[in-house]
């Protein structure tokens, strides 16, 4: 019974998140925007990095609780 409700929320949570936009800073878009496309790039896969990065240590952080539990 305690999975089928913890299944149940996390299903209820992932289907009523709504769509957010980024933060929209004029200063980080213009100071991208005037670097040279290359210079893009590297800041698009810098991104994808460090989101990786934060997912694997979040993942890290929820296998490590619910082991030692």
């Amino acid at each position: 019974m305690k999975h089928l409700r913890i299944a149940l929320f996390f299903t209820t949570m992932a289907l009523t998140t709504t769509y957010t936009h980024a933060q929209g800073c004029t200063q980080c878009r213009d100071n991208t925007a005037g670097t040279p496309p290359a210079t893009q790039r590297a800041y698009r896969h810098a991104i994808i990095l460090l989101t990786a990065t934060a997912t694997g240590i979040f993942a890290s952080a929820l296998f490590l609780i619910r082991r030692n539990q």
